[in-house]
């Protein structure tokens, strides 16, 4: 009797099942090396953009700074001593720069530096310090870039034509006049933070001419409001400067998440009241010539 041999079903799939494993192994490699190859040319074309950009940046004067935290200590003070600071850098030229960890800093210090920046409609992209500015100012002119700025550029300058500022002149003067009051006892020849005076005037105009609500911040430093707007003021900055407080959630363990919600609650519901009653006035201003 004949007995045809026949290969078990498992033998009969063993071969193509292992040319299968063999197949999707080979495959895995090659995609492992592309992936491989491709991070590296990349990290490669990082690293010679980085090292060009460092050596510009290291023609610029400045202190010298430690490895790996560059500047970063010596900036991490409160106001007054950073406004000090400032000072001591303009020593070495109108163009210097700084060094927070990894990231450089160019400081201008002078009209003519700070015009070849300011006046350009192309280098307007943000850095990353920016970021920190949204929660409180969102993405508008001030903070945004790209298309986005250009479109918000477009919308706001018709609110700068010579006939509209006209009609504020009689703000501007006498905030102006209730500024230089303020200074006046300050002209001693010696240097002093002029910014939160100039703050000060600048919310006192803007929120009278544009928003017609009077708030006489330089008059009333005490009031809720303005004590918000240098609370904030100050942990933005200081979040700028140190660099344990820039990770959100060491900054949110440090209780300063806390601090910068409430301060934002208390100016957003002033932004947002101050929108509706302008509405208001608007609406019956037209209600009142259809009348």
């Amino acid at each position: 009797m004949l007995h045809h041999y026949t290969q078990p079903s498992s033998f009969r799939q063993r071969i193509p099942l292992t040319m299968m494993a063999s197949w999707a192994w080979e495959d895995w490699q090659w995609m492992a090396y592309l992936l491989a190859t491709i991070l590296f040319a990349t990290l490669l074309v990082r690293h010679f953009k980085r090292r060009r950009m460092v050596a510009l940046i290291n023609k610029l004067p400045g202190p010298e700074g430690l490895p790996l935290l560059g500047n970063s200590l010596q900036v991490t003070v409160d106001n007054a001593e950073l406004f000090k600071l400032i000072i001591q850098f303009c020593q070495y030229g109108e163009v210097m720069k700084l060094w927070f960890g990894p990231d450089p800093l160019v400081i201008l210090s002078s009209p003519r530096a700070a015009e070849a920046v300011l006046s350009s409609s192309r280098h307007i992209e943000k850095s990353n310090d920016y970021h920190y500015l949204h929660s409180w100012l969102g993405t508008g002119l001030l903070t945004s870039s790209g298309s986005k700025w250009h479109s918000r550029r477009k919308l706001l300058t018709p609110a700068f034509h010579f006939k509209i500022l006209e009609d504020c002149l009689e703000v501007f003067d006498r905030q102006a006049t209730l500024l230089v009051d303020r200074l006046r006892p300050r002209a001693d020849g010696q240097p002093f933070d002029i910014l939160s005076h100039i703050a000060l005037c600048t919310l006192d105009i803007i929120c009278e001419a544009a928003m017609g609500h009077v708030i006489n911040a330089q008059n009333e430093e005490d009031s809720e409001y303005v004590k918000k707007i240098k609370k904030i003021n100050y942990l933005m900055q200081r979040r700028m400067t140190v660099i344990w407080e820039q990770p959100s959630l060491l900054y949110w363990l440090l209780g300063l998440a806390r601090q910068r919600d409430e301060c934002l609650s208390v100016l957003h519901n002033f932004s947002k009241e101050t929108i509706t009653n302008r509405r208001k006035i608007n609406q019956q201003n037209v209600d009142e010539k259809s009348g």
